[in-house]
């Protein structure tokens, strides 16, 4: 398992405090007139990587990205190249509002650090996720 991610090419860590991996499962649920419970699930199950991805203003070292890179990364409308923590590549989509916190009041310190909340989506159906 690596203490980082990947996206575009560029590793990244990620608070450890708040990123998670949701599996979602598309549903309807409501109650039939006879009082029975009428569940139907949809055929696909989107998964969803949710959190803060840490960068700073410059690199750590050889490969490693820095605000500019992400910023340009999760300002794409398709599809980016994503390496989770245990080394599974997925083509994922970045979804949330680009926000950005910094830890400092001069922005452009060499020393600085960004958290910036992402939402990384990709789909997949219910029988490549159990495999």
């Amino acid at each position: 398992m690596n203490d980082y991610i990947t996206l575009d090419g560029f590793k990244y860590a990620t608070s450890a405090n708040n990123w998670k991996k949701l599996l979602d499962k598309p549903n309807t649920v409501r109650y039939t007139l006879s009082g029975a419970l009428d569940i139907t699930f949809g055929a696909a199950s989107p998964t969803r990587w949710v959190g803060d991805v840490i960068a700073p203003v410059s690199a750590r070292s050889e490969g490693w990205g820095t605000i500019s890179n992400l910023r340009t990364s999760l300002a794409k409308v398709s599809s980016i190249l994503f390496t989770d923590h245990y080394g599974n590549r997925y083509n994922v989509f970045s979804v949330a509002p680009l926000q950005q916190r910094s830890l400092m009041n001069r922005w452009d310190d060499t020393n600085n650090v960004f958290f910036v909340p992402v939402e990384l989506v990709y789909e997949s159906d219910y029988e490549e996720e159990i495999l």
